[in-house]
């Protein structure tokens, strides 16, 4: 199947090159676009290929990296998510304490850095992001583990992913060491 995948992917107007490995231990699809691709365009039908062949699911939520500023009141910080070459650049600030960490444009490694450099901040320590799915209703979920106990955030991608993750990052820490706190997702 993956000789045959990664032929048809690579078949699809604006796509430069693919490697299939779904079985390897680095194991995924990598999909280089060529120049000026409209990449909105190549992804639909890349989905589209994919679900075909029964590697994901036909509808999945977008999940968008935007430039944005969030300020998560309740919990004392400003949040600021800035896509960068190939990665994202996560700023949690107080107001007396600021900082900042670069990562990879995935969802597992956005949710860890704002996890990371959040605790940093308010002073608590690490929480390890277990994993981070988007459901089919358009929900995304952080799990955490905070000494052992796993503790997880949830909220709606409608207002866009960056909303959601650092919602959903913020509802673990607040939960975090205190199991009888419940945060509704917004």
């Amino acid at each position: 199947m993956s000789s045959s995948l990664a032929s048809r992917l690579g078949d699809i107007p604006g796509v430069a090159s693919v490697v299939v490995d779904l079985d390897g231990f680095g194991r995924g699809i990598d999909v280089r676009l060529e120049p000026g691709a409209d990449e909105a365009l190549v992804m639909e039908r890349l989905r589209a290929l994919l679900a075909a062949y029964g590697v994901q699911s036909e509808r999945r939520p977008r999940r968008e990296m935007g430039r944005a500023a969030r300020s998560v009141s309740d919990l004392g910080v400003d949040v600021t998510l800035t896509p960068t070459n190939g990665g994202a650049r996560i700023e949690v600030a107080t107001a007396s304490v600021r900082s900042s960490r670069v990562v990879a444009a995935d969802p597992m490694a956005v949710a860890q850095g704002l996890a990371d450099v959040w605790c940093q901040v308010i002073g608590r320590v690490p929480i390890e992001i277990i994993s981070v799915e988007v459901s089919d209703d358009g929900s995304l979920t952080v799990v955490g583990n905070d000494a052992g106990q796993e503790v997880s955030g949830s909220r709606s991608t409608e207002g866009g992913w960056v909303d959601a993750v650092t919602g959903a990052v913020g509802d673990v820490i607040a939960i975090a060491g205190r199991p009888d706190l419940e945060l509704a997702a917004s």
